[in-house]
């Protein structure tokens, strides 16, 4: 290879790494726990779930909020960072399906809701 196609590979792994350090925690987790983790692993990590409750099917569904407080700036306003988490786990509490959406509350700091249109309760 040439030199100057170095450069160009090299930036897009710098790119790719750089982006994997913002992967939260709890998504990194739920990535590696998928298929095998039960419901004991799951609390044992991301602590006890915010909501809990199960379908018609046997599944359980936890719902977990993580918020974070996004500080002010010169340039920028308080707000808050929420990211909703739900996971689905089997009739046998394995860990099958989970979601996670993300939210940015721009100057609010107390919202009432996790993300628009978030995790509704069927029951």
């Amino acid at each position: 290879m040439k030199p100057q196609f170095h450069i160009p590979l090299l930036s897009g792994l710098v790119v790719i790494a750089g982006c994997a350090l913002f992967v939260p925690q709890e998504t990194l987790y739920l990535r590696s726990a998928q298929g095998h983790a039960s419901q004991a692993d799951v609390k044992q990590r991301l602590g006890a779930p915010l909501v809990t409750t199960s379908g018609q099917a046997g599944e359980s569904v936890w719902v977990y909020q993580v918020r974070e407080e996004e500080p002010a700036s010169r340039w920028t306003s308080t707000g808050l960072w929420c990211d909703e988490y739900v996971l689905t786990f089997d009739p046998q509490a394995v860990l099958r399906e989970w979601t996670h959406r993300s939210y940015f509350h721009g100057g609010e700091r107390m919202p009432t809701y996790c993300v628009p249109n978030g995790y509704q309760s069927k029951s």
